[in-house]
């Protein structure tokens, strides 16, 4: 008995029983924290340099604690819905007290109503505009994401009383968001690729005529941003121009006076740098003779909408522009083209239109597309997904525009017929030249998915592919594209991990509760030590 109570009395006794609780209800704690794990895909905000100007987001690292709205917690990642975020001042959401920001949207775009339309549209507006040092994320709200954010409203309501309050505080469970890839903080240095195929006329020092298209995709969010009308259109309609030119080269006695070339660009989105390297290596190198009469720029060609012919100044007459406007115009008189002009910006920090590349350089170029303002934010929005492209609308936009080059180049008479009743006046092109499957798996291919610029293994599978496409109806090369003016930064999507852990109140509250059960416990020991000791004493006098 005596040995028992003198090692009650030791010290070191003690203290392997302190340490052996805490590590205890330590493990047990955390066991409690790593009950929950729930991995998502999330997309990060743009982030890009052009002529001096920066454009959205530095961060792309986020390890910190989700929290709602409106909660006052430090360095918090703050989960909200799209909805929340478009009626909010994000400039002062962005605050330097956050350290990450993550928007849930709609699995579903197609499914918003008209006026959550132009909601969601002011959002990007808003989002695209802004620089920040916070790391902000997009996801779509799937069952696991609207589970997290509604733990997280949950966590974040207010109490009653001050009691619940704090007994919520210490017993509530919060998630520790997590993103799990290390992207480099480098600007990508990894060149773009053009695909450039060519039919050529059988008279030496033909003319040449250049049709072009920028492939990539882009939005506030660029993992996320399909892109489909702009410019997915612009890549199918090449595709399916160079099948139908194709037939009208393949017999060299037959083919037409002029040379052509079918130009597929890379980072077109930022101040279209692969039209700029087309021009400088490319077509800045042909002969006096087979100099460009006309670079004809494709983009969002697949929506509803009339046709528009957008140019940097009124074509003079005569002009290969001017006789394409006629042509156009003369191949469905039901459906105008209307003319829209606009002087080039040298001090904006974006160009407006792909044509303006070339007009830069003194050479004569134009864009065709079915938007009429260059400043329609569907040209870099999340919305424009496949729902946008219509394959009918797309069909007889390529057999407008291939029977309009065609009656240019083979010279066939420019009048139109006079009664509105017809639609076609003359067509060289046979009822089935255009193929609508074709199309249909052109769109399938390109039109479906994200292209960003930034996103280098997908760039790269992409002009792969519009190259293996070209190659089978021309003779197609690559073209090396050099960056100029413009930085851009990867890491545009990643993997967030959620887990749910005890908030670090619980901590103290483990560690407050631990000291109280161990003064409670000496007291007792010594308590029970005293009167073992006295009891003892009271039988020795007995005995």
């Amino acid at each position: 008995m005596e040995e028992f109570l003198e090692a009650i009395r030791n010290p070191f006794y003690l203290f392997y029983i302190t340490l052996l609780m805490s590590l205890c209800i330590a493990s047990s704690a955390s066991q409690v924290g790593e009950a929950v794990e729930i991995e998502f895909k999330a997309h990060r905000m743009q982030q890009y340099e052009i002529n001096g100007n920066l454009y959205g987001s530095k961060s792309t690292k986020i390890q910190y604690e989700a929290v709602h709205l409106d909660s006052g917690a430090l360095r918090k990642c703050v989960v909200i819905s799209w909805r929340d975020a478009a009626t909010r001042d994000l400039t002062e959401l962005l605050g330097v007290s956050i350290g990450g920001f993550l928007i849930l949207i709609p699995e579903d775009l197609d499914s918003l109503s008209p006026e959550d339309h132009k909601l969601f549209v002011d959002m990007e507006q808003k989002l695209s505009l802004i620089k920040t040092d916070v790391a902000v994320y997009v996801t779509t709200s799937s069952e696991q994401a609207l589970g997290v954010l509604q733990d997280v409203m949950g966590s974040g309501s207010k109490s009653t009383t001050a009691t619940q309050q704090l007994v919520q505080s210490i017993s509530g469970n919060t998630f520790q968001f997590t993103t799990t890839g290390n992207p480099s903080t480098n600007p990508i240095t990894t060149p773009g690729t053009n695909i450039i195929g060519q039919l050529r006329s059988s008279e030496a020092g033909a003319p040449t005529i250049a049709f072009v298209a920028h492939y990539d995709s882009h939005a506030v969010f660029p993992g996320a941003g399909v892109g489909s009308d702009s410019n997915g259109s612009g890549i199918v309609a090449l595709l399916e121009l160079l099948a139908v030119f194709n037939k009208f080269y393949e017999n060299a006695s037959t083919r037409p006076p002029y040379n052509l070339i079918f130009a597929w660009t890379a980072a077109g989105k930022y101040n279209f740098q692969g039209s700029r390297s087309l021009i400088d290596g490319f077509i800045s190198n042909l002969s006096a003779n087979e100099k460009l009469q006309l670079a004809i720029c494709l983009e969002a060609v697949g929506g509803p909408g009339p046709l528009h012919m957008h140019a940097s100044k009124q074509p003079s007459d005569g002009a290969v522009a001017a006789q394409l406007l006629k042509r156009l115009r003369a191949v469905t008189p039901v459906q105008d083209v209307k003319l829209v002009t606009k002087k080039i910006n040298l001090n904006a920090p974006h160009l407006s239109w792909e044509h303006e590349r070339f007009n830069i350089k003194r050479m004569p170029a134009v864009t065709l597309s079915r938007l009429s303002n260059p400043d329609d934010f569907s040209r870099r929005s999340l919305l424009d997904n496949p729902s946008e492209i219509s394959i009918d609308t797309l069909e007889s936009n390529i057999r407008r525009i291939a029977e309009a080059v065609l009656g240019l180049i083979i010279a066939t008479p420019e009048a139109g017929a006079a009664d509105s009743r017809v639609k076609v006046d003359t067509s060289i092109l046979a009822k089935d030249s255009i193929d609508k499957q074709r199309i249909a798996h052109f769109v399938r291919l390109f039109a479906s998915r994200p292209r960003p610029f930034t996103d280098s293994e997908i760039t790269k599978s992409v002009a792969a592919n519009i190259l293996s496409a070209a190659q089978a109806y021309s003779t197609a090369n690559t073209q090396e594209v050099a960056i100029q003016d413009v930085q851009v930064w990867g890491g545009v999507t990643d993997r967030v991990l959620a887990e749910k852990v005890k908030p670090a109140i619980f901590e103290l509250f483990v560690a407050g509760s631990i000291i109280v059960y161990l003064a409670v416990f000496y007291q007792i020991v010594s308590l029970s030590q005293r009167t073992i000791e006295g009891t003892v004493a009271s039988l020795k006098k007995r005995v």
